[in-house]
């Protein structure tokens, strides 16, 4: 945790990573509570799926096209309009009774405009630490947006319980434009030269490290509905275990970025992971009807996830220029919703066609497939710069001894 905390004493470290996170925090909440306000207004689950369908297209659409506009129309201008406008199309869906058909072109506007904090965050990081610390930190960061996960859903669910759905709703609103705020006043993040993308859209996807990570994305996060989809199947009498059993996964993960993030990742570390990741998901056919046992195999696999996700970003932001990068992390954050959509769409013709239990099979294929790539990616996967302990004692004497 050293290695953490001397991380997070850097200047501006600790202020754009946290501000991102809570920027970033509503889209742990936005599912749910577009489900239950749709539902509770118009009588209608279908409504409801459709609605947040169309919300998920618009921000898997505007990963790769907004993120370019960052070098463009300037970070500043372009998080505020998207802010803005995201949230008040938010906003008119929780006050305003409109026609389906308007509600969906709201909730396509409000995803479409999502702002790009995540690629500005990302092409932000390189510009505040030493480059060898880059992964440390990229692991730091897709460790603590597990935070919004864990608790998005339960904040959005208490708030629908306690006050009427609108204000879930309007709440989301709110965090997303003074999270975007807080973002945008940090002047790390408004001194970095975010260059004008150059070529046509998708160019960067010939890049083979960039094709890889998009793949690799898309196979490891779609692993992730065979387990939630099956565990909700199986425990369908009991919803809150399953939200129970489900939330460890996010506790593994987080337990693994801190413990695996700070330490020298290799070729051979995306195979490892997903291996990890895989094993977790094979165990739960001992028993797959075991709360107990379930949350003990999702534990493990969650190990493997924030290591993962965290080592994915530093490839890119390592591999790639600066016009490059933001659009890169957009079509690895769209390959990884495109994935969870399509393997969820999978997994509920499992369920119906066969058993809960056969869903969980879903996850253990994607995993074993994300296993596969990692491990042919290897030859294009780069070596990334790592500071040891000893390393850093000698640049910390170095200074010390410098400034006397």
């Amino acid at each position: 945790m050293k290695n953490y905390w001397r991380l997070l004493k850097q200047a501006g470290v600790a202020r754009v990573l946290f501000s991102q996170l809570l920027a970033r925090f509503p889209y742990g909440m936005i599912s749910i509570a577009l489900v239950i306000h749709i539902q509770h207004s118009y009588h209608s689950y279908a409504l409801a799926g459709l609605v947040l369908g169309a919300e998920t297209v618009g921000v898997g659409i505007a990963g790769p096209l907004i993120g370019r506009l960052l070098g463009k129309v300037g970070v500043r201008k372009l998080l505020t309009i998207c802010a803005t406008t995201s949230g008040a199309a938010i906003v008119t869906i929780a006050f305003v009774h409109l026609s389906p058909v308007f509600v969906l072109a709201l909730a396509l506007l409000a995803g479409l405009l999502s702002p790009p904090v995540q690629s500005a965050a990302r092409t932000t990081y390189p510009t505040l630490i030493a480059e060898e610390k880059h992964t440390m930190l990229f692991g730091l960061d897709a460790t603590l947006q597990e935070v919004i996960w864990i608790f998005g859903p339960i904040i959005a669910t208490f708030l629908a319980a306690s006050f009427e759905p609108e204000v879930t709703l309007v709440t989301i609103a709110a965090i997303l434009i003074g999270g975007v705020m807080w973002f945008l006043s940090n002047p790390e993040v408004t001194s970095t030269k975010f260059e004008k993308s150059s070529g046509r859209l998708g160019k960067v996807l010939t890049r083979p490290i960039v094709l890889a990570s998009v793949t690799m994305g898309f196979l490891l996060v779609g692993s992730f509905a065979g387990i939630e989809v099956g565990i909700v199947g199986i425990f369908t009498n009991d919803r809150a275990l399953a939200g129970l059993v489900i939330s460890v996964f996010s506790v593994g993960s987080i337990i693994g970025g801190l413990a695996f993030s700070q330490f020298r990742q290799t070729k051979n570390s995306f195979a490892i992971f997903s291996a990890i990741l895989t094993a977790g998901f094979a165990l739960t056919f001992v028993a797959p009807e075991n709360p107990v046992w379930l949350a003990f195999c999702l534990m493990i696999a969650g190990l493997g996830v924030a290591p993962f996700l965290g080592m994915l970003a530093a490839v890119i932001s390592f591999s790639l220029k600066n016009h490059e990068t933001a659009e890169a992390f957009g079509w690895v954050n769209t390959g990884q919703m495109i994935g969870y959509s399509a393997a969820a769409a999978v997994t509920g013709i499992v369920i119906d066609g066969v058993s809960a239990q056969a869903a969980l099979l879903v996850s253990v294929v994607f995993g074993l497939a994300t296993f596969f790539v990692a491990w042919a990616a290897r030859g294009i996967t780069p070596q990334l710069p790592f500071q040891s302990k000893k390393s850093s004692s000698d640049s910390t004497a170095t200074i010390e001894s410098s400034t006397k």
